[in-house]
């Protein structure tokens, strides 16, 4: 199959390219090598509820991110201020009581309602079906005379794509990792691309749901902070202002060490340490999830999982016609140069090479 664009990874910035190309009548085909959309964006569902979730991947949009908020206005979709009324807790060592400090800063941060994969949801609802591929893992990407040759497995078949120009919406790391660039880069190209850290690649999240947001009764904000562990920061994360309430946790126990223990030892870790700065009532979840990314293979890589995580930044410089002639454009949020790593970034990723793209 022929399309005059391709686009690799159905994340935000995959999809966001496929929205754009959409409204401008430019035939295109989106590989996504999972079941599902939404790369670092993803969700822990009610069990009552398809549509109310809280977050396991990015969770905040900023004031200084305009592009991201144009985009969540433009698709309708409602957002509500994260949860900061009360006192932050902070815990100093093992044995020390919990410290309580007024005031949980003036930080103004934006949250989706009931979740951000209503952004990922909302941009494939404006696309056809046909131009998403799910469980297309690609396997290999070369250039020829022609234009690009792109492989990819579907359910134990390899299947054949090419096209003239191709998008790839992946972090550096995953490009080096899975779509061959030896094939098609030289290798100092090549080095960057797996030189880059994926940013929260090698992270995990903590998310307990509770009935009753009991904290905020108690004056408190959910912004704990801790230098024990295994969580080191918490924060109030239900799913909209008043509502579905949850606390969440980044826990800060590098991979090596946590995946030595089975989930439920750190679940009960974690609950324990709620514990400690909420008393009994952290017992009273209703549910309790942990999201390793470190875990995913289209997400992190041994590098991701063995280093400290750092804000990823890509050099272009001396590259600028390879990629011309080469006719790829890379659309991960690494690969911008203002938010790198966030979801503006990956906005602003597409929004310039989209540029580019239209006028070579």
């Amino acid at each position: 199959m022929h399309k005059p664009v391709v686009i690799i990874g159905g994340g935000l910035a995959g999809l966001y390219a496929a929205y754009n190309l959409k409204k401008r009548d430019i035939p295109f085909l989106l590989l996504e090598a999972k079941a599902s959309l939404g790369g670092r964006i993803a969700s822990h569902y009610l069990p009552t509820s398809n549509t109310i979730s809280h977050d396991l991947g990015p969770t905040w949009i900023f004031p200084h991110q305009p592009n991201i908020q144009q985009l969540v206005a433009a698709l309708n979709i409602p957002v509500f201020e994260q949860y900061t009324q009360g006192d932050v807790l902070y815990q100093a060592s093992h044995t020390a009581p919990a410290q309580q400090i007024a005031g949980a800063g003036e930080m103004q941060l934006f949250r989706i309602q009931n979740g951000m994969s209503k952004i990922i949801n909302s941009l494939y609802q404006q696309l056809e079906p046909n131009t998403v591929k799910l469980e297309h893992a690609v396997s290999e990407v070369k250039t020829l005379s022609d234009g690009w040759h792109i492989s990819a497995n579907y359910q134990g078949s390899t299947q054949h794509y090419t096209c003239d120009q191709l998008l790839l919406a992946l972090p550096p790391r995953m490009i080096s990792q899975h779509l061959t660039p030896h094939l098609w880069a030289d290798n100092g190209f090549a080095q960057r691309l797996a030189s880059v850290p994926t940013w929260m690649a090698g992270q995990a999240k903590f998310i307990a749901t509770f009935e009753h947001a009991f904290w905020r009764d108690k004056n408190l904000s959910g912004q704990c902070f801790s230098r024990v562990g295994p969580l080191v920061e918490v924060h109030d994360a239900s799913a909209s202002e008043h509502s579905y309430p949850a606390l969440f946790g980044f826990i800060g126990v590098p991979y090596l060490q946590r995946s030595k223990v089975t989930r439920e030892q750190l679940t009960q870790a974690c609950l324990e340490q709620l514990s400690y700065f909420y008393g009994e009532q952290a017992y009273t979840a209703t549910s309790c999830i942990i999201k390793d990314w470190a875990e995913d293979e289209f997400i992190a890589n041994k590098d991701d999982q063995m280093g400290v995580s750092q804000h990823p930044e890509f050099n272009f410089s001396g590259l600028s016609e390879q990629l011309k002639q080469l006719q790829v454009y890379f659309v991960g949020s690494e690969f911008e140069k203002h938010e790198a790593g966030y979801l503006e970034g990956a906005i602003n990723a597409v929004d310039s090479a989209l540029a580019n793209l239209m006028n070579p």
